[in-house]
């Protein structure tokens, strides 16, 4: 029992535990970076993170669009009011792996609890497309929404892992070009930092099942793949660059098993000194993408503190 306590925390469910001794950790570098194996990669990624759906205990319906020729799936439940916000959804993957589809889980529970619909834009994936393809996607995803008559700030921009990179990059790119923010952004267990220079790639090495074998070197090879001959440096690549005043209303979930805790505590702490209503929540014990394990208790207090968050910003 001390071993177990030692290595989990006291706290933690039976589920949890379990949850962490099942995940499945990233590949290496090399597995990414070679294109005989990241076929396999993705098929692996998507697998897993698909099968998070079966934990799902509510209905829910799944509806292919094309939105400025990019493709995208529309996500509703029963709660689904056409007069709530939509979320616009972009999806974990470290930009080489995922899709709208296979990362649903992390989002479908938010519109369950919420009643908004999710837009998931299924951008391309890097090398084969590399920045700024990927933001010019939902750039136009995102402009053909105003174009049609969507209140921005009934848009609540939400992206988890490298998908919140590009949502805090989108960010900082509309603004750059003169389109209005979206009312509200939510970034979960987002990697901010393309150096990778925040501590706890230190201190957690080790401690997030997923990351057990793909550390910094890893995170910084991906954010390599994405940017291709750009400057990683760009804010429209690493968003801890930049400057966040002017942001809509942010919220920011992480685990404290993350190594990238410290890229949100970082970016938190940046857009609160640039005056941004910026909230912060630590999820103790909590590992990379639990938002897509619904049967978690945590990633059910997750999905409602989204929700509370959204009813207060972007209503």
């Amino acid at each position: 029992m001390a071993l177990i306590k030692r290595r989990y925390g006291a706290h933690l469910s039976d589920a949890a535990k379990e949850t962490l001794a099942q995940s499945r950790p990233y590949p290496s570098s090399y597995a990414i970076k070679n294109p005989l194996t990241r076929r396999l990669v993705r098929r692996i990624c998507d697998a897993d993170w698909g099968a998070t759906l079966s934990q799902i205990d509510f209905d829910y319906a799944i509806e292919e669009k094309t939105i400025a020729d990019v493709p995208c799936l529309s996500f509703r439940t029963p709660q689904t009011s056409a007069d709530n916000p939509l979320i616009l959804y972009l999806h974990a993957g470290a930009f080489v792996c995922g899709s709208a589809r296979s990362n649903a889980g992390a989002v479908i529970p938010s519109c369950h609890l919420s009643g908004c619909e999710a837009l998931a834009v299924d951008f391309s994936l890097a090398p084969e497309s590399v920045f700024p393809t990927q933001l010019d996607e939902i750039g136009a995803v995102y402009r053909a929404l105003i174009e049609s008559g969507r209140d921005p700030s009934k848009i609540v921009l939400f992206g988890d892992s490298a998908g919140g990179t590009l949502a805090a990059a989108s960010l900082f790119r509309w603004r750059r070009i003169g389109l209005p923010a979206p009312g509200a952004l939510v970034l979960l267990s987002p990697a901010l930092d393309a150096a990778t220079n925040s501590d706890t790639y230190e201190t957690l090495r080790g401690r997030d099942p997923l990351f057990s074998s793909a550390g910094r070197d890893s995170v910084i090879d991906c954010f390599r793949l994405y940017a291709g001959a750009a400057d990683a440096s760009d804010p429209e690549i690493s968003p801890i660059e930049g400057d966040p005043g002017g942001f809509p209303p942010t919220l920011i979930h992480v685990g404290t098993r993350e190594v990238l805790l410290g890229d949100a505590a970082r970016f938190a702490e940046k857009a609160r000194r640039a005056g941004v209503d910026v909230s912060l929540r630590v999820f103790d014990g909590m590992f990379h993408l639990f938002h897509q394990h619904w049967r978690l208790d945590d990633a059910r207090a997750a999905h409602r503190d989204i929700a509370e968050f959204i009813v207060r910003t972007a209503r």
